[in-house]
């Protein structure tokens, strides 16, 4: 059967700006973000990025993990991939972060400038025919139905999908105390703050292809 391909490109970007280190939310619960002088982080760290033809005609796609060093000066001194799903996405995710050529304003911890280490991620998302779900309105369906367990695993399914998003383990949370399980619930209340204060920013570059 013949099979032709429509592509159409669009990037979605979301961002949370706390820091990255060992989580310990009874010592740093006071502390204030690194921040990017020259502008909005997101805008420019998504403003050359595409998703490359042959990675999306090969259904490549996954989190790219950056962990880089902002020092107490407000320098950006160093920068590491974590996770590569290619070279070459690795490569563009590099690249984007090269152009982050001025000063930041450096994290603080009680008043007191620190070096500090963060996590950038580059999310490569393929969507078949479909718009992105959205997982929040599907799990209030099911609760709307009193089906709390459903609703549980309709998290499980997103935290799968995109596990460097707090607010889906803080809602699956939320779920999991409804139903007794609080073990489970303060399990997920820690790991939401630690990607919180983990995770500097998150670009998702999402592609949109229709098969007919």
């Amino acid at each position: 059967m013949l099979r032709t391909l429509f592509i159409s490109f669009f990037i979605l970007v979301t961002s949370f700006s706390f820091s990255q280190t060992t989580f310990n939310p009874d010592t740093e619960s006071d502390f204030v973000k690194a921040t990017y002088s020259n502008g909005d982080l997101i805008t420019i760290l998504g403003q050359n990025l595409t998703y490359p033809k042959e990675a999306a005609i090969n259904g490549t796609e996954g989190d790219v993990v950056y962990l880089i060093t902002i020092d107490h000066t407000g320098k950006l001194v160093s920068y590491e991939a974590k996770e590569r799903i290619s070279e070459k996405l690795s490569k563009q995710a590099e690249e984007s972060i090269k152009s982050l050529t001025s000063n930041w304003s450096p994290t603080k911890v009680h008043g007191e400038p620190i070096d500090r280490e963060y996590l950038l991620i580059f999310s490569y998302r393929i969507y078949y025919n479909a718009l992105p779900i959205d997982y929040h309105s599907v799990a209030k369906k099911f609760e709307e139905k009193g089906k709390i367990e459903k609703s549980v695993r309709t998290y499980d399914d997103a935290i799968k999908k995109y596990p460097h998003e707090p607010v889906y383990y803080t809602m699956r949370g939320k779920y999991k105390e409804e139903l007794d399980d609080l073990s489970g619930a303060e399990a997920d209340k820690l790991k939401a703050e630690k990607l919180n204060m983990e995770v500097l920013a998150v670009v998702e570059i999402a592609q949109s292809q229709s098969i007919r």
